[in-house]
């Protein structure tokens, strides 16, 4: 397979210096190295800047629009590359890249030529160690050597793998809109106390009888009792593997701190481990469908397990309980206020850290058995078809996975 070097097929173009003075709660959005999260651009987090005393027509070199693409040149996610899929616009700021392909040349194929692990290795292999934190400059990006393909063959290596890609967008969006109607059903529930009386009418809002908590300072439902969230639900935390254990190739990948993000289940530079260790907690083995809390640093991250083979490390609890109180227990942590009081009791001194046991000491009102019931059956087809589509997504990403190699090195055409 013949090859050339990147920057002979698109430009790449390093990023605005804004003035700091500059950023503010308004204006245009700016993307910075944080903003990238792979494979996309995360828009929420984008800082903002006010533009006006710039020239707006030598700033639309740096602007992004839909389907563009940006990798970070510095930092812990250098080599990292990010895709706008939104209609925000957006412009670049320093120490990012962005491409832009030239004359003949498929967007969507440079795309996935630095998609491939051999780039980020590539860049990995290329820093300037001259400064405080590695740095890779737009020249050193572009000397990463690509194959030559044809126009036509260019766009059908896209689209078999931008298929991939559209359909894990497709379910992740769904899973977004999921996640959003388990959290307001659990809010018209538990929180405004409107869940369905024995006539099927909003029990609240149609005068059901509420009486006063001292404990909780507000009513709740008569007949509901203040309790412990240790009453239905434990978090067991992970088992302390040795380091001598682990092996590049082993079958079990185990699942630490770093994995848990909020919502997402990261495993892409987990270590891995052959066997499964004699003493571990049988819960420790992880099945789709656990969550997963996050007990250091960023404490009360919360995610759902999407993929088999997966071991628990400490630092990272699982929550225990029947079926209803699990998604019971995820919905109560998701909501701001818990997620303040768990941050609240973490100690530490370089970092938080959150006892299991403590994190479980919260009081709620628990609701009576036959509006829990009626609850688990209403958010466990939602529950189930968000775990299933997390599952499809993960088979999927290393389908685009084990074909991305093979296509560039033309082991694999399509017709």
């Amino acid at each position: 397979m013949n090859r050339t070097d990147l920057s002979t097929i698109t430009n790449i173009i390093p990023g605005f210096a804004f003035k700091s003075k500059d950023f503010s709660s308004s204006g245009d959005l700016v993307v910075k190295i944080k903003d990238i999260k792979p494979p996309y651009i995360d828009i929420r987090s984008c800082s903002r800047v006010n533009t006006e005393n710039y020239d707006r027509k030598k700033l639309l070199k740096y602007a992004l629009g839909k389907g563009d693409f940006v990798v970070a040149m510095t930092g812990a996610t250098i080599g990292k590359v990010g895709y706008h899929s939104s209609d925000d616009f957006l412009f670049v700021n320093q120490r990012v890249a962005k491409f832009e392909p030239k004359s003949g040349i498929d967007k969507k194929f440079v795309y996935y030529c630095v998609q491939q692990k051999t780039f980020t290795n590539f860049i990995l292999g290329r820093l300037d160690s001259s400064s405080a934190q590695g740095n890779i400059s737009a020249d050193g990006i572009g000397k990463f050597p690509v194959p030559i393909f044809e126009y036509a063959d260019q766009q059908k290596i896209a689209s078999v793998l931008s298929a991939l890609d559209a359909k894990i967008e497709l379910n992740n969006r769904i899973n977004t809109q999921l996640e959003q109607i388990a959290k307001i059903l659990y809010d018209y529930w538990f929180v405004q106390f409107d869940f369905p009386d024995k006539n099927g009418k909003p029990y609240k809002s149609s005068g059901g009888k509420m009486v006063w908590s001292e404990e909780l300072k507000r009513e709740i439902p008569e007949g509901w009792e203040v309790k412990k969230l240790n009453k239905r639900v434990k978090i067991g935390s992970g088992y302390s593997f040795k380091s001598e254990d682990y092996d590049d190739s082993g079958q079990y990948k185990v699942i630490t701190i770093k994995s848990v993000q909020d919502s997402s289940l990261d495993t892409e530079k987990t270590d891995r481990i052959d066997f499964i260790p004699e003493k571990i907690p049988p819960f420790c083995i992880l099945e789709i469908g656990d969550v997963l809390m996050s007990l250091t640093g960023n404490v009360g991250r919360m995610c759902f397990v999407d993929e088999e083979n997966l071991l628990l490390n400490q630092r990272v609890g699982k929550l225990l309980a029947e079926p209803a109180f699990v998604y019971f227990g995820y919905l109560f942590f998701l909501r701001a206020e818990n997620r303040m009081k768990l941050e609240r009791i973490s100690g530490g001194s370089s970092q938080s850290n959150l006892s299991p046991v403590d994190a479980v000491k919260i009081k709620f009102a628990e609701p009576e058995s036959s509006v829990m019931n009626t609850f688990h059956k209403k958010i466990d087809p939602i529950f189930q078809m968000l775990i299933k589509n997390k599952a499809e997504n993960q088979k999927l990403a290393e389908l685009r996975n084990w074909l991305l190699p093979m296509l560039m090195n033309g082991q694999v055409t399509v017709q």
